[in-house]
């Protein structure tokens, strides 16, 4: 909600001007004196005004909606920036894993990179994840979570400073797992009940190993226990439901699921952007609080930054561009034709024409360089 003002109840100031938006209970007293009984709050104000606010002051002189910087430009920035942070995630996980201290405020560099990446060009941080490698899952999870996180908190108009605490609960969300089993976590035939029992402590392990970092953060150790909790309150470790979960848990459950189901492990395939956020809209509202997948799925596009996909000519296509308006029509880089063969590149407005996409392809399955492509 948006707090525009509160009564002082005195002849010389009978209202005093707030004018800011109230994210979470913690940082309420931020606002209002402890002794004011009510507030005024401006319901036009909505998180998607205030996002448009936020995005016209951050990227001031670049046009609404165009990045600050062309997506060429910021992915190889981005692309280290990732090398660098799996190299430390590395790090971490097996601190935890051989029963070390963890300090996250030490990953507090990268996180700010990440941000400033983001805001020059949110696509190109966004693109990395699909390159992952599955046998590195356990590391590259958690800097997606991490990256993911960070722009969906961006889309609903978290400040900087919010953002670096949601980024760091993010990338270590699953410190917990470094202390579960390799053979379990890594088991490719179905689980069985204990071992599904020893999986959900991971929240709790999470939340243990940052809580020995001096002077944890309340935010951070909210998103890593509640990740798994789930709206309806079937989640674990502690079955919240509703407004029980917190930003943090809401938003990292979100991203957390997206890049389970895209990942390729090495007891299953990952699934096409398109297919994992058309899962995801069925569980709305049960899983995940009511209109939070729709915000993700117009944070990222229907058909994200870096999807490979066939148009109705048969065509084989990267998406390099979204749609805001119609965002089953994004911009394309048609690279191959219906046969697979190369052809010059060529992009297409798809929302300018009658082509239009029927198929989102795993491009491992076509053996194509997604990075090659984005950047030709």
């Amino acid at each position: 909600m948006f707090v525009a003002k509160y009564g002082q109840g005195t002849p010389e100031e009978p209202f005093v001007s707030v004018g800011k938006p109230l994210m979470s209970l913690q940082n309420l007293d931020g606002l209002v004196p402890p002794e004011v009984d009510e507030v005024l709050i401006d319901e036009k104000l909505t998180l998607n005004m205030l996002n448009r606010l936020h995005r016209q002051k951050e990227q001031e002189a670049a046009a609404p909606g165009v990045p600050a910087v062309p997506l060429a430009e910021e992915l190889p920035v981005a692309a280290k920036l990732y090398t660098e942070a799996l190299e430390h995630a590395h790090g971490f996980m097996d601190d935890a894993r051989q029963g070390r201290d963890v300090d996250y405020h030490e990953a507090q560099p990268i996180v700010d990179s990440f941000i400033q990446s983001v805001f020059r060009n949110e696509s190109a941080a966004a693109t990395l994840f699909k390159l992952k490698r599955f046998d590195e899952y356990s590391y590259t999870h958690c800097i997606n979570v991490g990256v993911l996180a960070i722009i969906l908190g961006k889309y609903l108009g978290l400040d900087k400073d919010v953002l670096r605490l949601l980024g760091l609960s993010g990338l270590f969300h699953d410190v917990g797992k470094a202390r579960i089993p390799e053979d379990i976590l890594n088991k490719p035939a179905r689980l069985t009940a204990q071992e599904t029992q020893i999986v959900k402590t991971h929240p709790v392990e999470s939340y243990r190993i940052i809580s020995k970092t001096a002077g944890p953060d309340p935010d951070i150790l909210r998103g890593a226990i509640e990740h798994h909790e789930r709206f309806d309150g079937t989640g674990y470790p502690r079955g919240l439901a509703g407004s029980g979960i917190g930003l943090f848990g809401r938003i990292i459950s979100i991203v957390d699921v997206y890049d389970a189901l895209t990942s390729k492990r090495c007891y299953k395939e990952g699934m096409p952007a398109a297919k994992a956020l058309s899962l995801m809209y069925q569980w709305r509202d049960a899983t995940f609080s009511p209109n939070s997948i729709e915000q993700f799925i117009k944070c990222i596009g229907v058909y994200p930054v870096g999807s490979f996909v066939r148009l109705s000519s048969g065509e084989y296509a990267i998406v390099t561009g979204s749609n805001d308006k119609n965002a089953t029509r994004p911009t394309v880089k048609v690279l191959f034709d219906a046969g697979m063969r190369h052809t010059p590149p060529a992009v297409l407005d798809l929302s300018m024409g009658s082509q239009e996409i029927t198929e989102c392809l795993n491009p491992a399955d076509y053996r194509v360089d997604l990075s090659r492509m984005l950047t030709a």
